[in-house]
């Protein structure tokens, strides 16, 4: 599995070239007709990833309509001990990725390390621990790129690849 830490894991396919107009190839256990939001975060625990879907549960409550996967890749015990803590994902279909084979499709490699080390990311590290936001059972990588992408029919309609973990969006 994948090191929480700064080791990197093995580098996934990774698409360079995705662009609106494009289709994805989902797996068949998230494909939907219609609209679907793919939230794709960095790893479990992250304190952005929690904020992130706390904010997508309640964008979801307000888009019936729309699909919602919350795409994951660390440790799947993990990752359910972590969202029963966290609370609030009713509404959320949460797929797991262990391989990245999803991410890379959706065009998310690695992040650099300023990502998440930089200034901003530690900043808001430290304002989400003020709200009560913390890392709690980390799993996954740190490297791993965050992004959302909106699809029609599995069509791309909108994305949202931010450049720091503080760039989260959601349309």
């Amino acid at each position: 599995m994948a090191s929480i830490f700064l080791k990197k894991p093995p580098v996934q396919a990774v698409r360079d070239d995705l662009r609106l107009g494009d289709f994805l190839d989902l797996p068949p256990e998230i494909r939907s007709p219609g609209r679907s939001l793919l939230v794709f975060v960095r790893h479990t625990g992250c304190p952005f990833a929690e904020r992130d879907i706390k904010r997508v549960s309640g964008w979801a409550a307000e888009n019936s309509e729309v699909h919602v996967v919350v795409v994951t890749h660390g440790d799947e015990a993990l990752r359910d001990a972590w969202l029963a803590d966290i609370g609030g994902v009713e509404g959320l279909t949460f797929y797991h990725d262990p391989d990245r084979h999803l991410y890379g499709q959706a065009g998310l490699g690695f992040s650099t390390a300023s990502h998440f080390m930089g200034l901003p990311s530690l900043l808001g590290v430290m304002r989400l621990w003020r709200e009560g936001i913390r890392n709690r059972s980390a799993s996954g990588t740190r490297w791993q790129r965050a992004g959302v992408l909106l699809l029609e029919d599995g069509k791309l309609i909108w994305m949202h690849i931010p450049e720091s973990a503080e760039g989260f969006r959601l349309p």
